[in-house]
C-alpha cells in the first residue's frame, strides 16, 4: 500500500472520533440518568456520574465494537441496526450484571429490569450513533443528508 493511501485512512480516521467519543458519552449519560430517575434513589448529579462511569466499560466492550461495522455501511436510523444493538446488549447487560453481582445463574433472565436495561442501553446507543456517526459517514459519502420520513426508517 502506498503511503499516501495509508496517510488518507489516518486523516480520515482522526476525523471521526470525536464522533465516536461524542456517541459514548451521550449515550453513558442517557442511560445512568435514565437509571437514576428511575430508581427514585437520592443519587442525583452523583449517581448519574458513577453509573455512567460503570456504563462506559460495556458500551466499549460491546457497542463500539458494533458500531464501528456499522459505519462502514452507514443508515440513519436504521431499525436492522436498532435490531442488532438489541441484540448485542442482551449479553453485555448479562454479563455486566452477573459480574458486578458476583452471581452468575440464569435468575436475571426472568426480570423485567434486565430486559428494560438491554432495549435502553440499544436505543440511546442507536440514537446517539445515527446523530453524531451515521450522519456524519452519510455526508462524507454522498454529500450533505437530506432528512425525510421514508429514510429515517430505511
Amino acid at each position: 500500500m502506498e503511503l499516501w493511501k495509508i496517510s488518507q485512512k489516518v486523516s480520515d480516521l482522526s476525523d471521526v472520533i470525536p464522533y465516536y467519543f461524542f456517541s459514548l458519552f451521550s449515550s453513558c449519560l442517557s442511560l445512568s440518568t435514565v437509571l437514576v430517575v428511575f430508581s427514585l434513589g437520592t443519587w442525583g448529579v452523583i449517581g448519574i456520574i458513577v453509573i455512567s462511569f460503570y456504563v462506559v466499560i460495556p458500551y466499549l466492550l460491546f457497542a463500539v465494537p458494533v458500531q464501528v461495522l456499522f459505519n462502514k455501511h452507514p443508515k440513519v436510523f436504521s431499525l436492522n441496526y436498532f435490531c442488532l444493538y438489541i441484540f448485542f446488549s442482551l449479553p453485555a447487560v448479562f454479563i455486566y450484571s452477573s459480574v458486578l453481582n458476583f452471581d452468575f445463574s440464569m435468575d436475571i433472565l426472568t426480570t423485567k429490569n434486565f430486559y428494560a436495561i438491554s432495549l435502553l442501553a440499544a436505543l440511546f446507543f442507536w440514537f446517539w450513533d445515527s446523530v453524531f456517526l451515521q450522519k456524519k459517514a452519510l455526508h462524507h459519502k454522498k454529500g450533505p443528508v437530506k432528512w425525510s420520513l421514508p429514510t429515517l426508517f430505511l
